[in-house]
Formats: C-alpha cells, structure tokens, sequence
C-alpha cells in the first residue's frame, strides 16, 4: 500500500503522466488491476483520451471508473446489498411521503410541500446529509446548539424530522444512492480485483467525507494510489490553510489525506513535482503561459508583446457574439486545419445562448453539441400525463383540457383540436358541469359559420370526452384510490389514445430527418415516465391518494429527472456551461457572455439552507458543503481552470446589452485580461468588417449577400468582393430562385398594389352594398377595410362582453323601452320615475337571455356588471326623458331603417364607372316638430362611449353617421311624410351615469342639474333662435340638453350651430365624399394608408397591425395627417367645393 501525490499547475501535464504510467505499467505486465478513477461525467471522454494516446492500442488491464462504476464493479464482484437500491427518483417519492406523513408537525415547511422545486431542494440537502455522514441523532446535537437562532432551529428541526422519517421508511427495503460509498468502503478489504491494484485518481480539486472513507480504504488494499491535484509549482501542500489561497481546496485535500494516512501507517511517497516552464500544456504557446502565470496573480506582470493567440471582442448584443464565434470556428476550420471536435464554446449564461446558438450554427452548417442536461418536464409526452391529473384537479378548467390536447400525442387532428378550442372560447365553456353533463346540442349559436360545424364538433368533443370519463369511472368510483390503481388507470387511458403508437411515428420522422436529440429526447421520456410510474407502484403502490395528491407525488418523482443526452456525432463543437462542462484536450475555447453578474457569477444557493445558515452551521461544528462566500473563492480557481483549458488560442466576449436591449457592463474579468496584456487590442462589430471573413457557408453568405446589397441601394456603394459573391450564386442552379427573392425583397415595398379587375368583381360586383360604418373604415385606412370586409377575416370570439356587445345592449334597451311605452300607450314625458325603472329591469331581464348577452349571468362579476348597465340605462332614459320635456320635439320613430324592406329607401350614389353604391343603416331615434306643414327633424344617435361631434372629423370622412343619416331622413321624408323636411339638428347621446364631484355639498337639485349638464347632447344644431328655444325651453344663457350658448346679441360663437344653407354644403359634400370613396373600393384600392390626427391614430384599436405589418420606418409607410382644422375653414372649403 502506498499513497503519491501528482502536483502541479493547470496544464503541467497531471493527466498526461497518470497515462504515461499507467502505459509503462501495461509494458511491464502482471495481472495485478489498473484503474484510472475520474469524475462521472468524465468517464467516456477519459476513455476515448486515453485509447487515443496508446501505443499498443491495448488496455483490457485498465478501467476507467468513477467512485459510482467503483461501487458497482465491488459488488459484482462481492455482491450488492440485499435491499434494492433507492434511486433520485424513489427518493424523490419517498420524500414526498414521508413528508404528507409529518406534515403536520412541520413547523417551517408545512407550507412548501407542494411548491415546485421544493422536493427537488429537500433531496439536494438529504444528498448532502449522507455525503458529510451526518445522522439524524447528530442532528439533535447541532439543533441544542443553535437556541440563539430560534428560525434555524426550527428548519433544523424539520430537517430533522423528514431526515429520520426517510431513514426509517427505507430501513429493511431499500438503501438509498448516498449510502453507496457506505457500502464500499466496508466491502474493499475484501475485494480482489483491487489487490495489488495501481490506482490513478485525476480530475478532482476535492472530496466529500464519504469519498474520503472509500480513499482511506484503497489506500490500504491497493499496492499504489496515485492522485492528482492542481498546486502552485512552488507548494507541495504543507503549511497554513488561508481560504483565499486560490489553492485552498488541493492543500486542505493532501493535508487530510496526509493525516489518514499518519492515522492508517499508509506510506506516503515524495510527490511528483510538474514544474516544467512552460507548462507541458503550453510548450508552445508563450501566451497561454503567460496568461496561466499570471492569472492567480496580483497584480499581474503584463506581457509585452502583441497577443495572437488570445483574442478579445465586445459584441453589441448575443446575437452578434454568437455569430463572431461561428465565423472565427470556421476561420480556425478551413485556414488552420482544426477539427470541430478541437473546439469548445462555453458561457455562464448556457440557458440565454442555447437558442441564439442552435439557430446560427445550424445556418453556417457548424456540427455542434449542447453537453446541457435537460429538464423532463416539459416534454410533451410528461405534458400529457401531468395535464390529464390537472383536469380532474382543477374542475376541467379551458387551461388544463387544452394543454392535454395541444401535445400532439393524441389520435385527434390538430385542425379539430382548433376548432373545438374556438368553439369552447366563444361559448365560455368551462368545468366537469359543462364539458360532460350540458348537451352542446342545445346551446345557441348566432354564428352561421359554427352552425355547420356543430355535428363535427360534437364528434370532436365525445373523442376527447370518453376516455377521460373512463379513467375518472377507475379511480373516483369510490373516493380515493392507490397509487397502483390510478397509475394502471393512467397506462390505460396511454394505451387507449395510442400514445406509445404516435410517439413511435414521431421518433421515426425526427430520426428520418436526422433530428437526432429530439428523436432521443422523446425516447428518454417515455422511458423515463414508465420508470416513474413503476416506481410510484413499487415504493408507494398501496397507499390511498386521492388525484391532487396522486399530482404531487408524480411531480415528485419527474423532478429528479433528467435527459441524458448523448453526443450524435464525433466531430462537433461542444457547447458547455463555464463551470459544469469537463473539457480534455481542446485546442480553441470560446468563452461567451463575460459580462458582470454572469462571470464571475452570484453563486446561488443549493438545498434549503442560506449562505448565512451555513455558516452558523459552520461555527458550531457542523461541515456541510461550502457556503457562497467559499464558492466565490472556488469560483476564481474554476475560471482559472476554465481559461487555461485551450493549448493554442482563447476567445473571450462580452455583449454591451442583452437579447432585449437593456445595457450590460464587461465582467471585471475583462479588465484583469487587458492588465496581464496591455498590447491587447479589443475588438467590437462597431469596427469596419473585413467582407472576406463573411464569405463562408452558402447559407450564411447568401444573408451578408442580401445585407451587402441593401447597404448598395441605400448608399450607392459596394465592395467589390460582393460583385463576385453574387455571380457565385447566379451560375448556381439551386441558388437562382432564392436570389430572384431577394432581389425583389430589396425592392419590396410594405404596400399593396390595387385588386385585379377579376377579384374586385368575385369580392364586390358592380354594386356596392355598404354601411356608414363601412365607408369609415375603408376612409381611416383601405388596407384594414379590405380585410375586414373583403376577406371577411374575424377576431377569434371568447365568451365575454366588449365594448361593442354594451353599446348594442344599450341600443336594444332603449328601443325596447320605447316600443313598451308606444305599446302601453304612455308619453315620454308622462312616464314615472318607478314606472321607467320597473320597464327597464323587465327588458334587460329579457334581454340578457339572449345567445349574445348570456355571459351576463355566468359569473357573480357579471350579473353586477348586469346591475350596473341597468343603473346606467335608468340614468339614459332619465336624460333622455328630460331633454324631451324641456323642448316641444316629439319622438316619432325609434331604430329608423333605411334600405330595402325598410321604412325608408337605401341612399344610392352612382359611381364613375356606371357603377353605384347602396347605403344603409338605421337611426337610433327620429323627432320632430310641425311648424305651419313644415316638418323640423332631428336625430339622436345613442353612443355607449364618450363620443364628440367634431366638424373637421366630417369634413375628413371619419365621422359620416350623423349628417349621412340625417341625409338619407330628408331625401327620403317627403315621401315618407307628405311634408317638407328641414333639418333642426344632429346628436350623439352618451349613454352613461356620470359621477359628479364638488367641494361642497350639493342639494339633489343640484346634483340633477350637473348631471343633466354632463349628458348633454353633442352635434349640430340649425341656427335658429326659435327652433332652438323649442328644443329646449328652459334654456337661458346655457343650454343643459344642446351644445349652444346665448348671449345678448345671439348665439356665442362656441356654439355648434350651420344654417339651411350650410346643412345643405354639409349634405352635398359628403355625399361627394361617399362617391369618390365608393369609386376608390370598386377600384381596388387596398393601400396601407393609416390617418393620423394629432396623437391619435386609426392603428390604435385595429386588429390586423399583425397583418399590415406598417411600420413607420420603411420608405412607403406613413400616416395620412390630417392636420387641425378650424370650423370656419371647414364651412369655407365645403363652400368653395359647391
């Protein structure tokens, strides 16, 4: 027996002479075992090194072994522990247990039993119990220890609890992983295979209590263990422990090794010294030595000369870093004759580089590996069988059924998945009530569309249904069922959908594709669900779980699940994290995102103690794994260690913003890099680029091709090296059609040529059947009226009332209010306060039965929304009651329609091609006054919004409704009527129950008053004194019903008064408007021409800016201004166009 220890710095060539000697111990032959033992991850990638590195090519003497593979190979050899073996998986679940089971006495965690992640943390820390061979009988030590930390004391004191109940619930039937190495250091001295064995062990800076126990043991039965350790060339390991010696972990390790030994009467030999200057690594690389020499060191010494090997580049964002990276790999590729498999990429930041990565070396064709073990939970296939528990325990919530249907591993088309989502949005389908016991068939549905669908998606909803109910059918039936029979009930329900089938199909076309990963991922999942499952059965088969508990525990046991996945190819990148990734004989190494916070990083704690706990811990005598500010140490020997991992060149980056912009700072890192090389230039993509490094792959040269050439268009200029590239890819068959595209996206415009002749006449004919609202849409922008209304494309429908569903339960209010009162033969201004109130509460009673007004009564927040529209409506007609009292006008029709079968004739304007366009609508309200057989009219449109009356918005054809209503009354009531018209007035009326504020105390009186004020009525009135005191015959100097004022010589000049005559401008001009506009859709102007009115825009509320795509930024993109305009300009231009 006999311990040596190897010694040297980061790249001296520890792991080169473990070969060497392990090569000369083969040459000198025996039968006696050679095992190199590394760390788990580094057991593959140590095997390959070393075959690579032999010269016979034999070695059927040596093992690579980690301490895991070292206990197995004992006890093959010796045999295993009678118990089955507890894996992250069944501890996962036996946690969970053991911790329903003493829930209740849980003092701090009682709480975060079911919180993710937390299982996942209490495993962490129950590992690490086992690793530093603390018991629970120690632990009520330490926790008599800690009165003075009353809150630790109690997380001791779960820990404690759950610590032992686990213990106890394993003892006699399984042993858990951490006791492995228990178990081998008591079976070694019984091992043969390890008699006279030659023992290497490289690659660990440090070890656990439990891998020192094992390390005691080989020591004493192994002829010669060999170990070794990253030390300052100057050191052998001996003195003062300081915990900011960089150092630190390799001299606390050899000084307890050493003390096992003096404790055992191991021998220890005289350590092999790798001084060697430069370091064996770097033999020919003088700057990779410098930078290892003066890493630890402070302050550095600089080099002083130019640095080659070792570059350094300030990217503006990840994107830009990722694509430097790609061209410099293929630099290193083509001109220096590296294989991919030389190169190595990591970050600290792996989960924000994974995409940017994926996507940018796939398009330059570079074979990459992302060595980053992957959650399961996410899976689709973990998805499923999590979503279908979630439908039982959330009641069949729209969130739960659909996750379940949207993994694509069920036998339903993903289009009917669509639809019956659509379907369930619209119809405000929710819980078991609805999905199982409610008959679809009977819903009311106002939508053609969804009427011929109804059958299939009735079919639809019965094949997602059935299953489900017959799972629910085997494990509700009566109450709570076992672990056993719900995870039986689940495989079933796999079995019944075809599951195992779809995901096959799905391996076969990932594979096909030479989709690999994925493939494998999908493989992995449901293996690793079926061990769960088998698991969940084995540990806890028995136990009676109702499906929420059923749900924890599954997640439980997933949680400590992860895919493994293995490398598809041997020639690739490997894309690891800075301080997980084990890399061996790599040439280059790319380091990305070195910026502050991210490397060196904010060490995160682990299991559920905080930094501070550990400490205290600490000070009482209990060792556990090192707390964050020891980790902050370790971590500056880990990036030492990271940074001299490449024998021949070094890239190191950081970006100046993140992936949305927000700015980052370089990592102090940078600095200390720009000290140890003064002579370093910093590099940026801001620099002028070399146009030759950008030619490379096809794929990624054709993108710069397309930038190079718009850069060309905009500045008339180009560099020649793009001529050439463009004639590479011109001869190339394969490459025509996609640089026809490119050619004419340069040119692209984000507008829209006019509809041909042929489309127009399939989408319109010769006859253009159109509304106010219509023609205003078409007027605030062409592009959103042709989607709107010549495709007819819909916002998807949920259950729910918007803001036009109150405006058209207003309108249906009101006209039902005013037909109730024709029919019960009562005026306007008769009608009682109460009598109004009973009449409402009866209509809207009656209307909210109604398919569109059903969400109403579906929850307690809408019936008092239901209440509040009532109260608002009361408040309408109160107003509207007022405004007919104080004036002589008289209501004489109520939704006046005009257009065929209406009351009136549609308004028809010939249009410029012989065409002609029908306009219809319907008036909210029609009044009128008899004066000498000359009959005034005014209309009131009612708004459920704050809608104004502005002249300018006439005049810019974005509010039509009043004066073409008004227009379509007059034209038309002569006939109608058997009088002469006149118009007296045009109004919105704003639905609404105003709240009035004031400083003082208001009598009732008052308050009406104010209130009246505020639902005055907002539009044009003719100008006359006269008519005007006949609408309103309380008015003195203010008006509380019309938007006028008096004053001594007549009206004020802020009121909004026109005369017959400019009624008549007024009508004639916006019937031109209407022409030229009907003109416009017939010949197919469909331009993305959006108006604008000082901040306002009609992009604002509409629905297909995902369509149009308008951007202000590209060349033919812009606003219609319609800039402000005074009244009296208005009247002058409508005047000057007559």
């Amino acid at each position: 027996m006999g311990l040596q220890y190897i010694l040297g710095r980061s790249g001296a060539g520890k792991t080169h002479y473990c070969y060497q000697s392990i090569q000369k111990a083969l040459e000198k032959g025996g039968d006696h075992g050679l095992i190199l033992l590394v760390p788990e991850q580094f057991t593959l990638q140590t095997q390959k090194d070393f075959i690579a590195q032999q010269q016979n090519k034999g070695m059927m003497r040596v093992e690579v072994l980690s301490f895991q593979r070292l206990a197995y190979r004992i006890f093959d050899e010796l045999g295993s522990p009678s118990q089955p073996l507890l894996d992250e998986i069944g501890k996962g679940l036996v946690l969970q247990r053991v911790g329903e089971e003493q829930k209740e006495k849980l003092e701090i965690f009682k709480k975060s039993l079911h919180k993710p992640g937390f299982i996942r943390s209490l495993s962490t820390t129950v590992s690490e119990l086992y690793q530093y061979n603390i018991e629970p009988e120690q632990m009520l030590g330490y926790i008599g220890d800690l009165s003075h930390k009353p809150l630790l004391q109690k997380k001791m004191k779960d820990i404690h609890l759950l610590y032992e109940a686990f213990q106890e619930y394993i003892k006699e039937k399984y042993f858990a992983l951490e006791q492995m190495l228990d178990q081998v250091s008591k079976k070694i001295p019984d091992s043969l295979c390890l008699e006279n064995a030659e023992i290497w062990i490289d690659g660990f800076y440090g070890f656990t209590p439990q891998q020192y126990k094992v390390l005691y043991q080989l020591a004493r039965k192994a002829k010669q263990v060999t170990i070794t350790l990253t030390l300052d060339r100057k050191e052998n390991g001996g003195g003062s422990l300081l915990e900011t010696d960089p150092f630190f972990e390799s001299k606390k390790t050899i000084q307890k090794l050493n003390r096992m030994a003096a404790f055992y009467d191991i021998p220890v030999q005289p350590p092999v010294l790798l001084n060697q200057e430069p370091p064996f690594r770097f033999i020919y690389n003088q700057e990779m030595a410098h930078l290892e020499k003066q890493f630890l060191v402070y302050p550095p010494k600089g080099y002083d000369k130019p640095t080659q090997k070792i570059r350094l580049y300030g990217a503006s964002d990840p994107y830009v870093e990722v694509e430097q990276t790609a061209q410099q790999i293929l630099h290193l590729v083509r001109e220096k004759g590296y294989r991919f498999r030389d190169i190595a990429v990591v970050t600290a930041g792996l989960d924000q580089y994974q995409k940017i990565i994926a996507s940018l070396y796939t398009q330059y064709q570079i074979p990459y590996f992302i060595d980053q073990k992957q959650r399961v939970m996410h899976q689709p296939l973990i998805e499923l069988i999590r979503s279908v528990l979630q439908i039982f325990v959330n009641g069949w919530s729209y969130e739960s059924v659909f996750r379940y249907l949207k993994t694509g591993l069920l036998p339903i088309d993903q289009e009917d998945v669509f639809l019956l989502e659509n379907y369930v949005l619209a119809h405000g389908i929710r819980g078991i009530t609805q999905w199982v016991k409610r008959d679809w068939a009977e819903i009311k549905i106002d939508d053609e569309f969804e009427k011929i669908q109804q059958e299939q998606i009735q079919a639809v909803k019965e094949q997602v249904v059935q299953p489900l109910l017959k799972f629910r059918k085997k494990v509700i039936g009566s109450g709570k069922a076992t672990v056993k029979q719900i995870t039986i009930a689940l495989y079933e329900l796999l079995d019944a959908n075809g599951v195992s089938k779809i995901l096959k199909k799905q391996i076969d076309f990932f594979q096909k594709e030479h989709q690999h990963l994925l493939a494998s991922e999908m493989l992995q999942s449901w293996n690793i669900l079926m061990n769960v499952l088998d698991k969940m059965v084995e540990v806890l088969g028995a136990q009676k779980v109702n499906l929420k508990e059923y749900a924890y525990i599954l997640d439980a046991g997933l949680e400590q699940c992860e895919l493994g996945l293995v490398p598809p190819g041997l020639d690739q990148v490997v894309i690891g994290d800075f301080r997980r990734s084990r890399l061996q004989n790599i040439k280059a190494l790319f380091v990305l995102g070195v910026n502050d916070g991210v490397l060196p990083t904010i060490v995160e704690e682990q299991g559920v103690f905080s930094d501070g706990e550990r400490l205290t811990m600490t000070s009482i005598g209990m060792e556990l794994a090192a707390d964050g500010r020891r980790k902050a140490f370790e971590e500056q020997f880990l990036i030492y260690l990271g940074l001299t991992k490449p024998s021949e060149y070094l890239h190191i980056s950081y970006t100046l913003a993140d992936g949305e912009g927000k700015s980052l700072r370089p990592s102090v890192l940078i600095g200390k890099i720009k000290a140890i090389f003064p002579y370093l230039i910093e590099e940026s993509d801001r620099e002028k680029v070399d146009p030759i490094s950008l030619v490379g792959r096809p794929q990624t040269t054709f993108y710069h091709l397309g930038r190079a050439l718009r850069y060309g268009i905009e500045y008339q200029k180009m560099d020649p090296v793009w001529f050439d590239v463009y004639s590479w890819f011109y001869e190339k068959a394969e490459w025509k059609q996609p640089l026809e595209r490119m050619i004419q996206g340069l040119f692209h415009t984000n507008q829209e040529e006019p509809l041909h002749p042929k489309t127009i006449q399939k989408l319109y004919g010769d006859t253009l059947y159109t509304s106010v609202s219509r023609l205003e849409k078409f007027i605030s922008c062409p592009f959103a009226y042709f989607v709107e209304y010549g495709l007819g494309a819909k916002e998807r429908r949920f259950y729910r009332l918007e803001t036009p569903d109150i405006g058209r339960l207003f309108h249906q209010v009101l006209d039902g209010f005013s037909k109730k009162l024709d029919k019960e033969n009562i005026d306007w201004r008769e009608v009682k306060e109460e009598q109004a109130s009973q009449f409402i509460d009866e209509i809207m009673d009656e209307v909210v039965q109604n398919v569109n007004y059903g969400v109403l009564l579906s929850t307690y927040r809408n019936q008092y929304l239901a209440k509040r529209l009532k109260r608002i409506t009361k408040r309408a007609i109160w107003a509207l009651q007022e405004h007919i009292r104080r004036g002589l006008f008289e209501p004489l029709g109520f939704e006046v329609g005009f257009g065929e079968n209406e009351k009136l004739p549609p308004i028809v304007i010939g249009l410029s091609k012989g065409q002609k366009l029908i306009l219809t609508g319907r008036i909210d309200r029609v009044d009128v006054l008899d004066e000498d057989g000359t009959l005034y009219v005014k209309i009131i449109d009612y708004k459920s919004g704050n809608q104004s009356f502005q002249l300018a918005d006439i005049y810019y054809g974005i509010q039509l409704q009043l004066i073409l209503y008004l227009d379509a009354l007059l034209n038309s009531g002569k006939e109608f009527f058997h009088k002469e018209l006149l118009p007296a007035g045009m109004f919105y009326f704003h639905i609404d129950d105003p709240m009035i504020s004031s400083v003082k105390d208001l009598t009732e009186e008052e308050i009406e008053k104010l209130v009246l004020k505020s639902l005055k009525l907002s539009g044009l009135v003719l100008a006359d004194m006269e008519l005007i005191q006949k609408m309103d015959q309380s008015i003195e100097r203010y008006s509380d019903v019309l938007p006028v004022q008096i004053t001594k010589s007549g009206l004020a000049k802020n009121s909004s008064v026109a005369t017959l005559e400019e009624f008549q401008y007024l009508r004639d001009y916006v019937r031109g408007l209407v022409q030229s506009t009907g003109s416009e859709i017939l010949d197919g102007n469909i331009q993305i021409h959006p108006y604008k009115v000082k901040n306002q825009t009609s992009c604002e509320y509409c629905l297909y800016d995902g369509i149009c795509q308008f951007d202000l930024l590209l060349e033919d993109n812009h606003y219609h201004v319609l800039p402000p305009i005074e009244k009296e300009k208005v009247w002058e231009k409508m005047k000057g166009d007559k």
